[in-house]
């Protein structure tokens, strides 16, 4: 019986033009924490997986980046598409993973994966955590390279105790992991530089 192989959704069109788009919002993303970044690079993407997340793999994914796929996204549709279109391999646990795609409702504990060692702190994870909204009350005060004096920020659709881990991390740094949110077309970027502490704590 022959295997019938299901066919990868789409990436970029373009990927050198289109990679250094997504490149320069993700970049600007990161310079500026807590702001929202709209990836306007066109780009495929499989069935649940946010444009601006999809844009940021195969921006940043390549053979030399293994990436885990969380809860919900480790499907034969998301690993197709990302061996087609990035090479990237698949990490068999996450902390093996130079990236990792999230849900922001099925989130491990931060403490899984890679803050890298004091020697090669670039070796931190990055985490692409798709989340319900990027909105909501301000609970949180973000302090840090990129902001001038401090910013009010919501959870973003994360919960709490997510927060509160990674507040917990600043004293590691310059170990730690970076994190992108994303929501549709938009994105918010946590660096591991930037400090975290809430209202009425």
């Amino acid at each position: 019986m022959t295997e019938i192989l299901e066919t990868p959704a789409t990436g970029f069109d373009d990927p050198v033009q289109q990679s250094q788009q997504a490149f320069r919002a993700l970049l600007d993303a990161m310079a500026r924490p807590g702001r929202v970044v709209t990836v306007e690079t066109e780009t495929g993407h499989p069935d649940g997986l946010s444009p601006a997340l999809a844009a940021a793999l195969l921006t940043l994914a390549d053979l030399d980046t293994p990436v885990w796929l969380g809860p919900g996204f480790d499907t034969d549709a998301v690993r197709t598409w990302l061996r087609f279109h990035s090479g990237a391999p698949l990490a068999a646990k996450p902390d093996q993973a130079a990236f990792a795609v999230l849900d922001a409702a099925q989130m491990p504990a931060l403490e899984t994966f890679s803050f890298g060692t004091d020697e090669s702190p670039e070796r931190g994870a990055t985490l692409l955590v798709q989340v319900q909204s990027l909105g909501g009350p301000s609970l949180m005060t973000w302090r840090g390279p990129g902001i001038k004096d401090s910013i009010s920020m919501s959870f973003c659709g994360l919960d709490q105790s997510l927060w509160r881990q990674r507040a917990a991390l600043s004293i590691e740094f310059p170990r730690g992991v970076d994190l992108y949110l994303g929501c549709g077309r938009d994105l918010v970027a946590l660096p591991r530089s930037t400090a975290i502490s809430f209202e009425g704590a």
